[in-house]
Order: structure tokens, then sequence, then C-alpha cells
């Protein structure tokens, strides 16, 4: 059976790393487990925590002198010292729901074909002590989402979902470093562009969603980052002489929106024109999405209490379809 390595960057995140690498030995995987803490310079204790576990637990320090700071780094430098055939990222805050591993493991040994599996993805938010649980992934996925993770909208493919075939990051590269966000986006876009993937529709990750200072990515610089990152995908499509028109709309879709509030509005209505009448039917399904979004108004996740004591592995199958039912995004 193929081995797994299962990368954790980490930057001041004591409190909640220990977790994350229990959630990964428990997954009793029958296949070699690696897991790799790669540090980003922290200042806490948090590689301590890391070597408390010893041989279990591989930790990979920032190199001195390296200046550079960030998740793209952070993880491509778990990615060079991963020895086994499959990868997976997890974050330090964040943690793997039992047995998502063996699940995403046997979806790519049945598909040699594929280079890459993801799954559902859960969302916790805590206060007081307690622990809240509901879906973060999309209730209904289309294979239009499974063929373009990232492009066909959001909340379909997470960082802590995959799992990789080692081999996929010698065809297609790392984490692109000149990104300060939206770094993994970009990467599981290139990857789409050259494998094909699958999606495998269990719960596997568990998404914290107050990070606080420690958290390796800052939403406030997404955005410029994403003026960058989808023309660039836009330019790799015709390079590639791709041939997914829904792939194309969502691309140029996409674009024409970022650039609202980089020009007159007439610019804008332009753009947007311009793609609509090149795609009037994927335009006008993706319209008719939206409108009936807003008539629905704003979605309201249902959020389920899990007592501060509670196994999450023991109860979480119970909370699942509760979710799923109660929000589609």
């Amino acid at each position: 059976m193929n081995g797994i390595s299962v990368i954790i960057p980490v930057y001041n995140r004591e409190p909640f790393l220990g977790e994350a690498i229990r959630s990964v030995l428990a997954q009793k995987y029958a296949g070699q487990l690696e897991i790799i803490v790669s540090d980003d310079g922290s200042t806490d204790r948090s590689l301590d925590v890391a070597s408390a576990f010893g041989d279990r637990v591989k930790v990979v320090r920032k190199p001195e002198g390296c200046t550079a700071q960030g998740a793209s780094g952070t993880r491509n430098r778990g990615i060079a010292a991963a020895t086994q055939s499959y990868v997976a990222f997890l974050d330090s805050d964040d943690f793997y729901l039992p047995d998502h591993l063996n699940t995403m493991a046997a979806a790519l040994e049945r598909r040699p074909d594929l280079g890459f599996v993801f799954s559902r993805v859960l969302q916790m938010r805590e206060q007081d002590g307690h622990r809240f649980l509901a879906s973060w992934t999309r209730a209904r996925l289309t294979k239009r989402d499974i063929a373009n993770p990232v492009v066909s909208g959001p909340y379909v493919v997470h960082t802590n979902a995959f799992l990789f075939r080692r081999e996929v990051f010698d065809t297609v590269g790392v984490f692109d470093e000149s990104y300060s966000n939206g770094e993994d986006g970009d990467l599981w876009m290139r990857i789409s562009e050259r494998c094909e993937g699958a999606f495998s529709d269990h719960y596997g990750a568990v998404y914290r969603m107050v990070h606080g200072t420690g958290q390796l990515t800052n939403e406030h610089r997404l955005r410029e980052c994403a003026l960058r990152l989808w023309p660039a995908a836009l330019a790799r499509y015709y390079q590639l002489n791709m041939s997914d028109r829904f792939r194309l709309f969502r691309l140029r879709f996409t674009i024409a929106v970022l650039q609202r509030g980089h020009g007159s509005r007439l610019r804008f209505a332009a753009a947007l024109a311009s793609v609509l009448l090149h795609h009037p039917i994927y335009g006008t399904e993706h319209l008719g999405a939206l409108t009936v979004r807003r008539a629905k108004g704003p979605a309201h996740l249902k959020w389920i209490e899990i007592p501060p004591t509670a196994d999450i592995g023991v109860i979480f199958e119970q909370s699942l379809r509760c979710c799923l039912k109660s929000c589609d995004r």
C-alpha cells in the first residue's frame, strides 16, 4: 500500500498543533504515514509540541537567513521533505476526522488515472468552551465543480480536503511563492488543468474558523493577488489548448467581476456584457442561479453544538446530514 506524507505548515499555533497531529496519528492508515511539521519561524512553543511526538513527526525548520514568510514557502519545504507516494496538507489549527485518509487513498488506488481526490469539510467555531459545527462544503457538487476546482466557484475545495499523487507536483510544480495570498487556489487550478480528479463524498476534515494572528494567510491581500491569479489562469487556458467552455466562461466572468472596482463602471459593464454575449447559455444559467439565491436571501448555516468533552469523531456522523440539508450554498 502506498504511503502518505501529511504536511502541516505552522507558525505560532502552540494551542492547536497537538490536536492536528493527533488527528493524523488516529487515522489507523494501513500504509506508512509520514507527518511533516514545516515551521515558518515560530516564536512560541509550537516546535516543542511537534518534537514531543518523537520520531512519529518529522520537523522541518525554517532555514537560517530565510526572510520570506508565508504559507507557500512553508508548504513547499514540506513537499521537498516528503518521501511517500501520496501527499496531503493539513493546516496546523485544523484536524482530520476518523478514517479520512483510508477513504481517500482507496479512491486513488481504484483509479490509477487520477491525480488527486478531495472530500467535504466541516467548519467549526468555538465560544465559551463549546464547539459548533456546520458544513463548509457546498451541499451539491456537480461534475463541473469536480473538473474545475476553484474556477467553478467557492465552497467546493479546501486545502485540508485533498490527497495528491506525489508526481503531480513534479508535473505541475509547487506553490507559487510570489503570491502572498491565494497561492493554494492557484495551485489547485494549475493541477486541474493537467490532471483529472475525483470527489469523495464524505467529511474528512474540520476547518477552525477563528485563527487569530498565527494564521499563515491574510485575507486583506486576497483581492490584489486574485487580480494576478485569474488572468494568469486564463492565459494558461489558451496556452494549453483547453476546450472546456464552462471553464472559459467562469474564468472570463470572474476576471470581469474582479475588475469592477478597478476602472469605470462603463468599462466593467462592457467587459461583463462581452462575457455574457460570448457564453449565452452559461451566462443565463449563472444569472438565473444568482436571481434564485437573492430571492431566497442569505444562506443560514445550521450550527450543531458539540459538548466540550465530546469526541467529535464519535458523534460527527450524526450531525452531517442535518448540516447538509440545512444549507445549499
